[in-house]
């Protein structure tokens, strides 16, 4: 009697999406979702996007001595979120003085368009706090933001633009002709818990023709299942899918193909993911049936190397039992490419052929060919530097494949004063573990500093442009503890300032409004960060001057979220035969709606054999069929735009009303040219500095059973004529304790089934 196995998949979080299955693709306002064919991994599978459900969190003062509020408040500083979003409580932060000490008032925000009141909100505060205004169904659009109180008011023109978040997913990668797609929709609010929304779906055939459009609306649970058939005879290719509310979407490809189920699967390890042209390529090629079982027959290896064009240089066949090890000699050498940032590559082509009849399936891989094993970048601790205070710069050191490495690197720094003369001093840093910092000190009059790091092989180089003060008054925020943080760790942060004030605001910024705000007198305070506070947030804090002259800055942080919620599905049984029934449990923390799929293993072998070939092929004629040019010229050192506390309220996403004076940027006109390094994009290495680094989710397999001895693999009675491609796409609701149960009957297909499942809980998201 045939047994076909489960893959069963435990343990998935609320909302987190199986590596290799088909995954949910996150919206972003007018831009393409990473989910697009030029953001796929090299796996050929859509990148898992990480996903962090919180808990929304009033906003709290940290634990810090209050400074001592005086009188009726004569002035103000209020930063408002640049966006505000539609069916949300948003929170303006306020800090209110008298003369130079914290003041107090009731404080009223009216937003409105036309001249027509749309949302009001009112509330006390004592020196430093926030005053919630709570936005209906609105149109997307600029409104006008009024801030009032007993003694002065404002205003500021603010964005309102829908709140919703769309993810959409779809059953499998690939389809045949007059196949069905099986869609689902899921609509969070900002907090990541279910929200009802009205959703537009549509798709676009291989020639970009629109062949489908449905309005629907999700349920309670922010959960929505469309179906869109294939016709027998369609424009063969990529399809796209499309979820949209408002003007937020969400896409994903998928692939219209004829095909045939592949037998088994072939993958090529590498013991790392880079080589040095003198390096030996060794690695191991692993080939499986879908039903779990090793493939035994040859395995033919052929390497080869670009050099203006493809010659091969390595040609190894050997038998194979489910695994085969490999060594290929040194490539020797390679042309270096501009579209591979000189580095360059190695194709190798892998054939699997089956002993007993022959059959073969195949599978290919580009490996990078590395001039150095070092490379170098550096990541400013902001986007601009504080003239007279300790700039700190990140130094990492990694290999080609991204791993951490140890380097002795000498730092040229070149600071650019404000007569545009130039003075320079030399380090000497010890990146141990991948990462250092290097720690420099500009003069009070730069207004550019340029680092350029050079070790054995490599380099790297960053320009930043100065703040800018009328009276040289600067604060420069510092993280004091150390390593990794996650949500319920509590950080302590360090003020320097240029100049005495009475105390420091800081407020904390995420996911585009400010969940904490405060005051201290101390230059040290310590924050605890909330849920609402993962992935990233930024800090912001200030100080004003007896001269009612502001200084700001604000830091990046990246906190790990935490899931709130877990959830695991399973098979009763690891192993069935077909057409037998067997029962699947779901398990959540409190009632949840549950999406499921299980889908054949064999389709995600095909898809991700032939995206990883497209891939290949799209790689190829990006680095060697098209032009590339590369530029590495100096240019004259232009003018220089220092970024005042304007600019740094700005960079946090707020905007800043006061009558106080908040400074901007200045702009510094060179007398002559003068060459200097080229920028290496601070910014972009700032901002990036701020993501969460969050790995994909990979596939865990049950163990599987093995067969009895002695027992054939006879045919059933009953003639085997369900084949799904997809055997389950459904929803359940769990109960109150959290508990589902689903019984299915299994498939004819000998395999193995990928399970997951997407849960969605009104409290707990």
């Amino acid at each position: 009697m045939r047994r076909r196995k489960f893959v069963i998949l435990t343990g998935l979080p609320a909302l987190g999406m199986l590596a290799g299955c088909d995954v949910l693709a996150p919206a972003t306002p007018g831009a393409t979702p990473a989910s697009s064919a030029g953001a796929t991994p090299a796996s050929g599978r859509p990148t898992p996007v990480p996903i962090t459900p919180a808990i929304p969190t009033p906003i709290a003062a940290a634990t810090t001595t209050p400074m001592p509020v005086a009188a009726r408040a004569d002035g103000y500083i209020a930063t408002v979120p640049r966006v505000l979003r539609v069916g949300q409580t948003e929170r303006v932060a306020l800090s209110l003085f008298s003369g130079t000490r914290p003041g107090s008032d009731n404080v009223r925000l009216v937003l409105s368009k036309g001249g027509q009141t749309v949302a009001e909100g009112s509330g006390p505060v004592q020196g430093a706090g926030d005053v919630a205004i709570g936005l209906p169904a609105l149109p997307e659009g600029d409104y006008e933001l009024s801030i009032r109180g007993s003694t002065f008011q404002d205003k500021a023109t603010v964005k309102v633009e829908e709140g919703t978040i769309v993810f959409v997913e779809t059953d499998k990668p690939i389809y045949k002709p007059g196949q069905t797609v099986h869609i689902r929709v899921l609509t969070l609010d900002p907090q990541l818990r279910p929200w009802t929304s009205a959703v537009v779906v549509e798709a676009q055939d291989a020639s970009g023709t629109k062949i489908y459009r449905k309005e629907a609306k999700t349920d309670d649970f922010g959960m929505l299942q469309l179906d869109l058939p294939v016709s027998p005879e369609p424009n063969l290719g990529v399809w796209k899918v499309i979820a949209r509310v408002g003007k937020r979407s969400a896409e994903l490809n998928v692939r219209i193909e004829k095909y045939v189920l592949p037998k088994y699967e072939v993958k090529i390890n590498l013991a790392k993911e880079w080589v040095l042209a003198s390096d030996q390529i060794k690695g191991s090629i692993a080939a499986e049936y879908s039903y779990g079982k090793p493939v035994v027959g040859d395995v033919q290896i052929v390497g080869r190397r670009y050099v203006g064009r493809w010659e091969e240089f390595a040609n190894v066949t050997k038998p194979i039992d489910g695994t085969a090890q490999f060594e290929l000699p040194a490539v020797r050498y390679v042309s270096g490419v501009p579209g591979a940032k000189g580095q360059g590559n190695v194709q190798i082509d892998v054939v699997v052929r089956e002993k007993a009849t022959g059959y073969e399936e195949k599978t290919s891989r580009l490996l990078t060919v590395a001039a150095t094993p070092v490379t170098l970048s550096m990541v400013p601790e902001s986007l601009s530097f504080k003239p007279g205070l300790p700039l700190s710069v990140l130094l990492v050191a990694e290999t080609p494949d991204r791993k951490p490495a140890d380097a002795t690197v000498q730092i040229a720094v070149t600071y650019t004063k404000s007569n545009f003369g130039t003075s320079q001093e030399r380090l000497t840093v010890n990146v141990r573990g991948g990462s250092a910092i290097a720690k420099v000190n500009p003069p009070s009059d730069a207004i550019a500093v340029t680092l350029v790091a050079n070790t054995t092989g490599a380099s790297a180089s960053l320009t930043l442009q100065a703040g800018y003060s009328p009276s040289g008054a600067f604060v420069h925020l510092e993280q004091v503890t150390k390593g990794d943080l996650k949500v319920g760790d509590t950080a302590r942060f360090r003020v320097t300032a240029t100049r005495e004030a009475s105390g420091f605001y800081y407020e904390v910024i995420a996911r585009g409004t400010v969940v904490q705000t405060s005051h201290t007198p101390n230059r040290e305070f310590d924050i605890t960060f909330s849920p609402a506070m993962a992935p990233t947030a930024r800090v912001v804090v200030y100080q004003v001057l007896q001269t009612s002259e502001v200084a700001a800055d604000y830091l990046p942080v990246t906190i790990a979220g935490k899931y709130p919620q877990q959830t695991s599905a399973s098979f009763a049984r690891e192993e069935v035969r077909p057409a037998e029934k067997v029962d699947l449990n779901l398990q959540s923390e409190g009632p949840a709606r549950v999406g499921i799929a299980a889908v054949d293993r064999s389709v995600f072998i095909l898809a991700e054999n032939r995206v990883n070939l497209q891939q290949v092929f799209a790689e190829l004629e990006r680095l060697y069929q098209k032009p590339q040019v590369e530029l590495h010229s100096a240019t004259p050192f232009g003018p220089v735009t220092t970024r005042g506390a304007k600019e740094v309220f700005g960079d946090a996403g707020l905007i800043v009303l006061s009558n106080k004076q908040v400074p901007e940027g200045k702009r510094y006109e060179s007398p002559r040219p003068v060459m200097a390094a080229a920028p290496a994009g601070a910014q972009r290495a700032a901002e990036d500095a701020a993501k969460p680094a969050v790995p994909a989710a990979a596939p865990t397999q049950a163990p599987a059973a093995s067969a009895e001895k002695g027992e054939g693999l006879a045919e059933p009675e009953r003639t085997r004529q369900f084949f799904p491609e997809t055997w389950l796409w459904s929803i359940l609701d769990t109960d109150t304790a959290g508990k589902g149960k689903l019984t299915v009957t299994a498939p004819d297909s000998i395999t193995t089934w990928m399970l997951r499942t997407v849960a969605l809980s009104k409290t707990a998201g």
